[in-house]
């Protein structure tokens, strides 16, 4: 097994990491704020869309906690997304007081429409590269995600998301 970067000279490769990963983010985001507004959307919003969409249905608590935002500012956000039929909202049938909230399939739209910026650019940059290049590239990304979503799975294990 190899082993992992640390503080001092190895700690160079874990900035050099970080830096690439806001360097991709903003490649990647560069230019959506267009796209949000022709959506009639805001970050706040579309990262609810984008909860929802990854989960599936949650309580208002739980995509407070997600969102780390209060329960009255997630009403106010979920408010606005049902209002432009985004989002429907309905109650648990086993405690009528839980409201769950889930994406519509308007609501999938306006976050595949979202992606699809991303998307584009990516493919612009993948047509650069030689078959070689692009694997390296594709299994380095693959470990990132599976290296992430392991660490969220161990984080949200104890949480309730029905």
């Amino acid at each position: 097994m190899q082993r992992k970067p640390k503080a001092g000279p190895d700690g160079k490769l874990i900035e050099r990491f970080v830096f690439a990963v806001e360097h991709l983010n903003r490649l990647m985001f560069s230019g959506r704020i267009s796209e949000l507004k022709r959506l009639d959307l805001n970050a706040h919003q579309i990262n609810t869309l984008f909860l929802l969409e990854y989960f599936g249905p949650l309580k208002m608590s739980a995509i407070a906690r997600e969102l780390g935002t209060s329960i009255a500012h997630t009403t106010i956000i979920v408010k606005n997304l049902v209002s432009k039929k985004y989002l429907k909202r309905g109650s648990n049938p086993n405690d009528r007081r839980l409201i769950i909230c889930e994406i519509t399939a308007h609501g999938r739209k306006a976050t595949e429409a979202f992606l699809s910026h991303a998307q584009k650019r990516a493919v612009m940059i993948a047509e650069q590269w030689d078959e070689t290049g692009l694997e390296t590239v594709v299994k380095s990304l693959e470990l990132l995600w599976q290296t992430e979503d392991k660490i969220l799975k161990s984080v949200n294990s104890g949480n309730d998301r029905s």
